[in-house]
Protein backbone atom coordinates (compact mmCIF):
# COMPACT_ATOMS: atom_id res chain seq x y z
CA UNK A 1 0.00 0.00 0.00
CA UNK A 2 1.21 3.14 -0.71
CA UNK A 3 2.09 5.89 2.29
CA UNK A 4 -0.42 8.51 2.90
CA UNK A 5 1.93 10.50 1.46
CA UNK A 6 2.74 9.32 -1.72
CA UNK A 7 -1.39 9.17 -2.33
CA UNK A 8 -1.61 12.76 -1.32
CA UNK A 9 1.05 13.93 -3.54
CA UNK A 10 -0.54 12.45 -6.39
CA UNK A 11 -3.73 13.91 -5.29
CA UNK A 12 -1.82 17.54 -5.20
CA UNK A 13 -0.45 16.32 -8.84
CA UNK A 14 -3.68 15.38 -10.49
CA UNK A 15 -5.40 18.45 -8.71
CA UNK A 16 -2.59 21.03 -10.28
CA UNK A 17 -2.99 19.47 -13.30
CA UNK A 18 -6.49 20.49 -13.66
CA UNK A 19 -6.17 23.75 -12.69
CA UNK A 20 -3.68 24.25 -15.22
CA UNK A 21 -6.27 22.53 -17.57
CA UNK A 22 -8.95 24.76 -16.45
CA UNK A 23 -6.50 27.92 -16.53
CA UNK A 24 -5.26 27.02 -20.41
CA UNK A 25 -9.24 26.71 -21.29
CA UNK A 26 -10.23 29.36 -19.61
CA UNK A 27 -7.31 31.82 -21.62
CA UNK A 28 -8.21 30.75 -24.94
CA UNK A 29 -8.20 33.55 -27.24
CA UNK A 30 -10.90 34.39 -29.33
CA UNK A 31 -10.26 36.62 -32.72
CA UNK A 32 -13.03 38.01 -34.46
CA UNK A 33 -12.12 37.64 -38.65
CA UNK A 34 -14.05 39.84 -41.25
CA UNK A 35 -14.17 38.96 -45.14
CA UNK A 36 -16.95 39.58 -47.59
CA UNK A 37 -16.72 35.31 -47.85
CA UNK A 38 -19.15 32.75 -47.61
CA UNK A 39 -18.40 30.69 -43.95
CA UNK A 40 -17.07 27.74 -46.19
CA UNK A 41 -14.31 29.63 -48.36
CA UNK A 42 -12.30 29.84 -45.18
CA UNK A 43 -13.45 27.23 -42.95
CA UNK A 44 -10.73 25.11 -44.19
CA UNK A 45 -7.95 28.08 -43.34
CA UNK A 46 -9.56 28.20 -39.94
CA UNK A 47 -9.55 24.63 -38.72
CA UNK A 48 -5.90 24.32 -40.40
CA UNK A 49 -4.80 27.21 -37.80
CA UNK A 50 -6.78 26.06 -35.14
CA UNK A 51 -4.95 22.79 -34.96
CA UNK A 52 -1.94 24.37 -34.73
CA UNK A 53 -3.54 26.69 -31.98
CA UNK A 54 -5.90 25.15 -30.19
CA UNK A 55 -5.68 27.97 -27.83
CA UNK A 56 -6.77 30.27 -30.37
CA UNK A 57 -10.58 30.40 -31.81
CA UNK A 58 -10.96 32.25 -34.81
CA UNK A 59 -14.73 33.70 -35.22
CA UNK A 60 -15.56 34.49 -39.32
CA UNK A 61 -18.29 37.40 -39.77
CA UNK A 62 -19.10 37.42 -43.41
CA UNK A 63 -20.37 40.92 -44.93
CA UNK A 64 -21.55 41.36 -48.55
CA UNK A 65 -18.90 42.53 -50.95
CA UNK A 66 -20.45 46.12 -51.56
CA UNK A 67 -20.64 46.79 -47.68
CA UNK A 68 -16.86 45.44 -47.26
CA UNK A 69 -15.32 48.86 -46.90
CA UNK A 70 -18.22 51.07 -45.29
CA UNK A 71 -18.23 48.20 -42.35
CA UNK A 72 -13.98 48.79 -42.06
CA UNK A 73 -14.45 52.48 -42.41
CA UNK A 74 -17.12 52.04 -39.68
CA UNK A 75 -15.58 49.79 -36.96
CA UNK A 76 -12.06 49.95 -37.81
CA UNK A 77 -12.62 53.58 -38.24
CA UNK A 78 -14.21 53.78 -34.89
CA UNK A 79 -11.42 52.06 -33.13
CA UNK A 80 -13.52 49.02 -32.18
CA UNK A 81 -11.68 46.26 -30.95
CA UNK A 82 -14.15 43.50 -31.84
CA UNK A 83 -12.37 42.97 -35.62
CA UNK A 84 -8.83 41.88 -35.63
CA UNK A 85 -7.74 40.38 -38.90
CA UNK A 86 -9.90 41.17 -42.05
CA UNK A 87 -9.64 40.82 -45.87
CA UNK A 88 -8.72 43.87 -47.58
CA UNK A 89 -8.99 44.36 -51.71
CA UNK A 90 -5.27 45.09 -52.43
CA UNK A 91 -5.77 48.42 -54.40
CA UNK A 92 -7.56 49.67 -51.41
CA UNK A 93 -4.63 49.30 -48.69
CA UNK A 94 -2.90 53.02 -49.74
CA UNK A 95 -6.38 54.37 -48.24
CA UNK A 96 -6.54 52.35 -45.42
CA UNK A 97 -3.24 52.72 -44.48
CA UNK A 98 -3.62 56.20 -45.32
CA UNK A 99 -6.94 56.62 -43.05
CA UNK A 100 -5.03 54.29 -40.04
CA UNK A 101 -7.12 51.19 -40.85
CA UNK A 102 -3.95 48.90 -40.62
CA UNK A 103 -1.24 48.04 -38.73
CA UNK A 104 2.44 48.05 -40.06
CA UNK A 105 3.75 44.69 -40.80
CA UNK A 106 6.82 45.78 -41.94
CA UNK A 107 8.13 42.62 -39.39
CA UNK A 108 6.76 39.86 -42.11
CA UNK A 109 8.47 41.60 -45.10
CA UNK A 110 10.96 39.65 -45.66
CA UNK A 111 9.50 36.26 -45.11
CA UNK A 112 6.88 37.44 -47.34
CA UNK A 113 8.84 38.30 -50.10
CA UNK A 114 10.34 35.00 -49.93
CA UNK A 115 7.12 32.79 -50.98
CA UNK A 116 5.20 35.96 -53.17
CA UNK A 117 6.11 37.41 -56.44
CA UNK A 118 7.15 41.67 -56.76
CA UNK A 119 3.44 42.19 -57.60
CA UNK A 120 2.06 40.73 -54.96
CA UNK A 121 4.17 42.80 -52.75
CA UNK A 122 3.94 45.85 -54.09
CA UNK A 123 0.28 46.27 -54.07
CA UNK A 124 0.29 45.93 -49.96
CA UNK A 125 2.59 48.24 -49.18
CA UNK A 126 2.98 52.27 -49.60
CA UNK A 127 5.14 54.81 -48.55
CA UNK A 128 7.74 52.01 -47.93
CA UNK A 129 5.63 50.55 -45.16
CA UNK A 130 3.95 47.23 -45.22
CA UNK A 131 0.30 47.02 -44.54
CA UNK A 132 -0.98 43.48 -45.52
CA UNK A 133 0.47 40.49 -46.40
CA UNK A 134 -0.29 38.97 -49.90
CA UNK A 135 -2.99 36.03 -50.11
CA UNK A 136 -4.67 35.68 -53.14
CA UNK A 137 -4.06 36.75 -56.61
CA UNK A 138 -6.39 36.60 -60.17
CA UNK A 139 -6.34 36.69 -63.48
CA UNK A 140 -8.95 35.80 -66.25
CA UNK A 141 -9.93 33.20 -69.07
CA UNK A 142 -12.35 33.15 -72.07
CA UNK A 143 -14.67 30.42 -71.70
CA UNK A 144 -16.90 29.24 -74.54
CA UNK A 145 -19.80 27.12 -74.94
CA UNK A 146 -18.45 24.06 -76.95
CA UNK A 147 -22.17 23.27 -78.23
CA UNK A 148 -23.16 27.09 -79.38
CA UNK A 149 -19.87 26.87 -80.97
CA UNK A 150 -20.58 23.67 -83.01
CA UNK A 151 -23.74 24.40 -84.05
CA UNK A 152 -22.71 27.79 -85.46
CA UNK A 153 -19.70 26.01 -87.54
CA UNK A 154 -16.79 28.15 -85.22
CA UNK A 155 -14.08 26.73 -84.66
CA UNK A 156 -13.10 26.30 -81.23
CA UNK A 157 -10.21 29.52 -80.10
CA UNK A 158 -7.19 27.51 -79.11
CA UNK A 159 -5.27 28.60 -76.06
CA UNK A 160 -1.70 29.34 -77.06
CA UNK A 161 -0.51 32.97 -76.91
CA UNK A 162 -0.39 32.61 -80.72
CA UNK A 163 -4.37 31.80 -80.63
CA UNK A 164 -5.25 35.30 -78.70
CA UNK A 165 -8.29 36.83 -80.21
CA UNK A 166 -8.77 40.21 -80.27
CA UNK A 167 -12.13 41.82 -79.31
CA UNK A 168 -13.27 42.62 -82.88
CA UNK A 169 -12.82 39.37 -83.47
CA UNK A 170 -14.74 37.57 -80.85
CA UNK A 171 -17.75 40.16 -81.78
CA UNK A 172 -17.95 38.89 -84.86
CA UNK A 173 -17.30 34.93 -83.77
CA UNK A 174 -19.99 36.15 -81.31
CA UNK A 175 -22.78 37.58 -83.88
CA UNK A 176 -22.41 34.33 -86.12
CA UNK A 177 -23.06 32.27 -82.83
CA UNK A 178 -26.52 34.53 -82.28
CA UNK A 179 -27.29 33.94 -85.77
CA UNK A 180 -27.48 29.68 -85.22
CA UNK A 181 -29.33 30.33 -81.98
CA UNK A 182 -27.14 31.58 -79.12
CA UNK A 183 -29.14 34.42 -76.84
CA UNK A 184 -26.31 35.99 -76.43
CA UNK A 185 -22.85 36.46 -77.43
CA UNK A 186 -19.94 37.55 -75.49
CA UNK A 187 -19.90 39.11 -72.37
CA UNK A 188 -17.59 39.67 -68.94
CA UNK A 189 -18.33 38.26 -65.26
CA UNK A 190 -18.47 41.05 -63.40
CA UNK A 191 -20.07 43.58 -65.80
CA UNK A 192 -19.88 47.33 -64.65
CA UNK A 193 -17.13 46.50 -62.58
CA UNK A 194 -13.63 48.60 -62.78
CA UNK A 195 -11.93 45.58 -61.88
CA UNK A 196 -12.87 43.62 -64.77
CA UNK A 197 -13.17 46.83 -67.89
CA UNK A 198 -9.65 47.90 -66.46
CA UNK A 199 -8.04 45.42 -69.37
CA UNK A 200 -10.11 47.12 -72.27
CA UNK A 201 -8.66 50.65 -71.65
CA UNK A 202 -4.97 49.08 -70.81
CA UNK A 203 -4.84 46.98 -73.54
CA UNK A 204 -6.11 49.91 -76.19
CA UNK A 205 -3.73 51.91 -75.19
CA UNK A 206 -5.71 54.52 -72.79
CA UNK A 207 -3.91 53.60 -68.99
CA UNK A 208 -5.82 52.59 -66.08
CA UNK A 209 -7.46 56.33 -65.47
CA UNK A 210 -5.56 57.47 -63.11
CA UNK A 211 -1.84 59.52 -63.32
CA UNK A 212 -0.10 62.23 -61.82
CA UNK A 213 2.08 61.83 -58.56
CA UNK A 214 0.53 59.26 -56.53
CA UNK A 215 -2.21 58.15 -58.98
CA UNK A 216 -4.66 61.09 -57.97
CA UNK A 217 -5.24 62.38 -61.45
CA UNK A 218 -8.09 61.46 -63.46
CA UNK A 219 -7.38 60.70 -67.28
CA UNK A 220 -10.80 58.89 -68.29
CA UNK A 221 -11.61 61.20 -71.28
CA UNK A 222 -8.60 61.14 -73.54
CA UNK A 223 -9.62 59.20 -76.96
CA UNK A 224 -8.54 55.62 -76.25
CA UNK A 225 -10.93 55.46 -73.50
CA UNK A 226 -13.80 56.68 -74.88
CA UNK A 227 -13.09 54.47 -78.14
CA UNK A 228 -12.88 51.33 -75.21
CA UNK A 229 -16.18 52.11 -73.63
CA UNK A 230 -18.06 52.62 -76.90
CA UNK A 231 -16.74 48.81 -77.67
CA UNK A 232 -18.32 48.24 -74.07
CA UNK A 233 -21.59 50.06 -74.76
CA UNK A 234 -21.86 48.67 -78.39
CA UNK A 235 -22.23 44.91 -76.42
CA UNK A 236 -25.49 45.96 -74.76
CA UNK A 237 -26.57 48.26 -77.57
CA UNK A 238 -26.34 45.57 -79.96
CA UNK A 239 -27.96 42.83 -77.66
CA UNK A 240 -24.16 40.79 -77.71
CA UNK A 241 -24.43 40.95 -73.60
CA UNK A 242 -27.93 41.03 -71.60
CA UNK A 243 -28.31 44.52 -69.75
CA UNK A 244 -30.65 43.10 -66.93
CA UNK A 245 -28.91 40.42 -65.33
CA UNK A 246 -26.90 42.08 -62.14
CA UNK A 247 -23.01 40.48 -61.38
CA UNK A 248 -24.08 38.34 -59.03
CA UNK A 249 -25.99 36.20 -61.48
CA UNK A 250 -23.87 36.80 -64.35
CA UNK A 251 -22.30 33.12 -64.69
CA UNK A 252 -25.85 31.84 -64.59
CA UNK A 253 -25.71 33.09 -67.99
CA UNK A 254 -23.12 30.91 -69.07
CA UNK A 255 -24.02 27.96 -67.31
CA UNK A 256 -27.58 27.66 -68.46
CA UNK A 257 -26.07 27.06 -72.04
CA UNK A 258 -27.08 30.60 -72.97
CA UNK A 259 -23.67 32.49 -74.48
CA UNK A 260 -21.48 31.89 -76.47
CA UNK A 261 -17.97 33.41 -74.68
CA UNK A 262 -17.80 34.48 -71.33
CA UNK A 263 -14.45 36.39 -69.55
CA UNK A 264 -14.14 35.01 -66.01
CA UNK A 265 -11.95 34.12 -63.48
CA UNK A 266 -10.75 30.37 -62.52
CA UNK A 267 -13.07 30.72 -59.32
CA UNK A 268 -15.96 29.54 -62.43
CA UNK A 269 -14.53 26.05 -62.81
CA UNK A 270 -16.47 24.31 -60.25
CA UNK A 271 -19.99 25.67 -60.80
CA UNK A 272 -18.94 25.03 -64.66
CA UNK A 273 -17.73 21.81 -63.95
CA UNK A 274 -21.11 20.73 -61.59
CA UNK A 275 -23.62 22.19 -64.42
CA UNK A 276 -25.57 19.51 -66.29
CA UNK A 277 -25.02 19.40 -69.75
CA UNK A 278 -22.61 22.36 -70.24
CA UNK A 279 -19.53 21.57 -72.48
CA UNK A 280 -16.96 24.25 -72.52
CA UNK A 281 -13.70 25.15 -73.50
CA UNK A 282 -10.90 27.90 -72.38
CA UNK A 283 -9.13 30.46 -74.21
CA UNK A 284 -6.53 33.76 -73.57
CA UNK A 285 -9.07 36.68 -72.71
CA UNK A 286 -8.43 38.90 -75.76
CA UNK A 287 -7.00 42.31 -76.91
CA UNK A 288 -7.68 45.16 -78.77
CA UNK A 289 -5.62 45.06 -82.67
CA UNK A 290 -2.60 47.57 -82.46
CA UNK A 291 -2.93 47.01 -78.61
CA UNK A 292 -1.59 44.74 -76.18
CA UNK A 293 -2.87 41.47 -74.39
CA UNK A 294 -3.82 42.63 -70.57
CA UNK A 295 -5.73 40.92 -67.82
CA UNK A 296 -6.94 42.44 -64.69
CA UNK A 297 -4.96 40.70 -61.35
CA UNK A 298 -4.86 40.98 -57.44
CA UNK A 299 -7.37 39.85 -54.90
CA UNK A 300 -7.74 40.17 -51.10
CA UNK A 301 -4.93 40.75 -49.10
CA UNK A 302 -5.43 40.08 -45.61
CA UNK A 303 -4.71 43.21 -42.68
CA UNK A 304 -4.69 43.21 -39.02
CA UNK A 305 -6.47 46.08 -36.99
CA UNK A 306 -4.41 48.54 -35.52
CA UNK A 307 -6.96 48.74 -32.66
CA UNK A 308 -7.59 44.45 -32.55
CA UNK A 309 -7.58 42.98 -28.96
CA UNK A 310 -5.04 40.58 -29.67
CA UNK A 311 -2.53 41.61 -32.11
CA UNK A 312 0.07 38.76 -31.07
CA UNK A 313 -2.28 36.15 -32.31
CA UNK A 314 -4.20 38.30 -35.14
CA UNK A 315 -0.01 37.80 -36.39
CA UNK A 316 -0.11 34.31 -35.71
CA UNK A 317 -3.25 34.13 -38.08
CA UNK A 318 -2.26 35.98 -40.92
CA UNK A 319 1.08 34.69 -40.82
CA UNK A 320 -0.29 31.24 -41.96
CA UNK A 321 -2.77 32.36 -44.48
CA UNK A 322 -0.32 34.03 -45.99
CA UNK A 323 3.52 32.82 -45.57
CA UNK A 324 2.70 29.31 -44.77
CA UNK A 325 2.13 26.85 -47.85
CA UNK A 326 -0.10 25.03 -45.87
CA UNK A 327 -2.06 27.88 -44.70
CA UNK A 328 -2.16 29.78 -47.48
CA UNK A 329 -3.60 26.34 -50.00
CA UNK A 330 -6.36 26.08 -46.98
CA UNK A 331 -7.47 29.51 -48.01
CA UNK A 332 -7.98 28.33 -51.85
CA UNK A 333 -9.31 24.90 -50.95
CA UNK A 334 -13.57 26.14 -51.18
CA UNK A 335 -12.48 29.17 -53.35
CA UNK A 336 -10.05 28.11 -56.57
CA UNK A 337 -8.36 31.14 -57.11
CA UNK A 338 -4.58 31.62 -57.04
CA UNK A 339 -2.62 32.17 -53.96
CA UNK A 340 0.09 34.61 -54.38
CA UNK A 341 2.65 31.74 -52.05
CA UNK A 342 4.74 30.44 -54.90
CA UNK A 343 4.79 26.99 -53.52
CA UNK A 344 1.29 26.85 -52.66
CA UNK A 345 0.31 27.89 -56.43
CA UNK A 346 2.37 24.96 -57.66
CA UNK A 347 0.03 22.69 -55.81
CA UNK A 348 -3.21 24.94 -56.33
CA UNK A 349 -2.92 25.29 -60.31
CA UNK A 350 -1.99 21.08 -60.50
CA UNK A 351 -5.23 20.64 -58.91
CA UNK A 352 -6.93 23.34 -61.08
CA UNK A 353 -5.55 21.17 -64.00
CA UNK A 354 -7.46 17.89 -62.59
CA UNK A 355 -10.78 19.39 -62.43
CA UNK A 356 -11.70 18.68 -65.53
CA UNK A 357 -9.61 16.86 -67.93
CA UNK A 358 -10.36 18.09 -70.72
CA UNK A 359 -10.18 21.82 -70.00
CA UNK A 360 -7.46 21.81 -67.05
CA UNK A 361 -4.42 21.15 -69.04
CA UNK A 362 -5.06 24.57 -71.04
CA UNK A 363 -6.38 26.49 -68.20
CA UNK A 364 -2.90 25.68 -66.34
CA UNK A 365 -1.15 26.61 -69.54
CA UNK A 366 -3.57 30.27 -69.85
CA UNK A 367 -3.46 30.98 -66.21
CA UNK A 368 0.57 30.88 -65.62
CA UNK A 369 1.26 32.70 -68.69
CA UNK A 370 -1.23 35.35 -68.22
CA UNK A 371 -0.01 35.57 -64.08
CA UNK A 372 3.88 36.43 -65.49
CA UNK A 373 3.40 38.27 -68.83
CA UNK A 374 0.29 39.85 -68.80
CA UNK A 375 -1.17 40.91 -65.81
CA UNK A 376 -1.98 44.22 -64.55
CA UNK A 377 -2.83 45.85 -61.18
CA UNK A 378 -4.96 48.15 -60.52
CA UNK A 379 -3.62 51.72 -59.74
CA UNK A 380 -2.11 52.51 -56.27
CA UNK A 381 -3.45 55.49 -55.02
CA UNK A 382 -5.01 56.67 -51.60
CA UNK A 383 -8.00 57.88 -53.85
CA UNK A 384 -8.73 54.25 -55.32
CA UNK A 385 -12.15 53.62 -53.01
CA UNK A 386 -13.22 57.45 -54.19
CA UNK A 387 -12.25 56.37 -57.99
CA UNK A 388 -13.34 52.84 -58.06
CA UNK A 389 -16.82 53.56 -56.67
CA UNK A 390 -17.49 56.44 -59.08
CA UNK A 391 -16.42 54.85 -62.53
CA UNK A 392 -18.33 51.40 -61.21
CA UNK A 393 -21.39 54.04 -61.29
CA UNK A 394 -20.35 55.35 -64.88
CA UNK A 395 -19.88 51.73 -65.98
CA UNK A 396 -23.13 50.81 -64.86
CA UNK A 397 -24.65 54.28 -66.63
CA UNK A 398 -23.17 53.64 -69.77
CA UNK A 399 -24.33 49.12 -70.00
CA UNK A 400 -27.76 50.77 -69.56
CA UNK A 401 -28.14 53.23 -72.48
CA UNK A 402 -25.89 56.48 -71.13
CA UNK A 403 -23.82 58.87 -73.59
CA UNK A 404 -20.30 57.66 -73.43
CA UNK A 405 -18.72 60.74 -74.18
CA UNK A 406 -20.99 62.44 -71.62
CA UNK A 407 -20.72 59.77 -69.09
CA UNK A 408 -17.40 59.89 -68.60
CA UNK A 409 -16.94 63.44 -68.52
CA UNK A 410 -19.38 63.76 -65.87
CA UNK A 411 -17.33 60.95 -63.77
CA UNK A 412 -14.73 63.20 -64.67
CA UNK A 413 -15.54 66.17 -63.29
CA UNK A 414 -16.43 64.20 -60.09
CA UNK A 415 -13.20 62.67 -59.53
CA UNK A 416 -11.57 66.39 -60.01
CA UNK A 417 -13.55 67.64 -57.15
CA UNK A 418 -13.26 64.30 -55.12
CA UNK A 419 -9.92 63.50 -55.30
CA UNK A 420 -8.66 67.18 -55.17
CA UNK A 421 -10.15 66.77 -51.36
CA UNK A 422 -8.35 63.66 -50.39
CA UNK A 423 -5.04 65.22 -51.55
Amino acid sequence: MRSLRTRVGLLLLATSMIAASGAAFAEQVTLNFLTAEKDETVAPVIAGFEKLHPDIKVVHTTVPFDSMNATIEARVGGQDSSIDVFLVDSPRVPAMANRGYLMNLNEFRDAADNVSNDVAMGVVSWKGDMYALPLWTSTQLMYYNKDLLDKAGIPYPGAKEEDRLTYDQVVDLAKKAQAAGAKFGFLPEQIDRYYQLQPLFESIGGGSGLTGPDNLTPDITNPKWIEAAEFYSSLFKDGIAPRGVPNDQMSSVFTSGDVAFYIGGPWQFRPFNAAEGLKYGVAPVPYFKGGKPVVPTDSWAVGISPYAAHPDEAKKFVEYMSINPEGALLSVANNPIPPTNEEAYKTYIDGIAALNPDVGPAAKEIMTYELAKNSVSRPRSIGYVAFEEIMNRAFSDIRNGADVTTTLQQAQDQLNSTLARIQ
